[in-house]
């Protein structure tokens, strides 16, 4: 793999892996921009990504967290990052209060999450997402 095509690679798993957040990844696997992305990305469960912004200016941490609800308190969510058979560790994000918030597609308060439900947290510099979701049976 040369230097260019890691790049593609990289910087189309981060975008596809922000927008598949935005776009309810705790229960899809590809996104509708780029359906490959979808095959790379679907069984991420954690991922630091340094994306570049502003014209390549300069540079942004974003992170996703990806798994099964074990609590919320107050603002402090708690996840099992993993899949329904396997945990890869147990994560407690503290989710600000200006955080976009979603539940089965539509707009939800944090406390209104359950354990057992899958979600999706990307976490940007400007804002945090949560994207929760019953589908599956979990």
């Amino acid at each position: 793999m040369t230097g260019r095509s890691i790049a593609r690679y990289v910087g189309v798993g981060t975008v596809c892996a922000a927008a598949g957040v935005a776009g309810g990844i705790a229960g899809s696997s590809a996104s509708q921009a780029h359906p490959r992305a979808g095959a790379r990305l679907g069984r991420v469960v954690h991922a630091d990504a340094i994306v570049a912004t502003g014209g390549g200016r300069r540079f942004v941490r974003v992170t996703i967290d990806r798994g099964i609800v074990k609590s919320v308190s107050g603002a402090q969510l708690t996840i099992d990052e993993g899949t329904p058979r396997a945990t890869y560790r147990t994560v407690t994000l503290t989710i600000p209060a200006g955080a976009v918030v979603r539940n089965n597609g539509s707009a939800a308060a944090l406390s209104s999450l359950q354990p057992g439900e899958r979600v999706g947290v990307r976490q940007g510099p400007r804002r945090t997402r949560v994207i929760a979701s019953t589908r599956g049976g979990h």
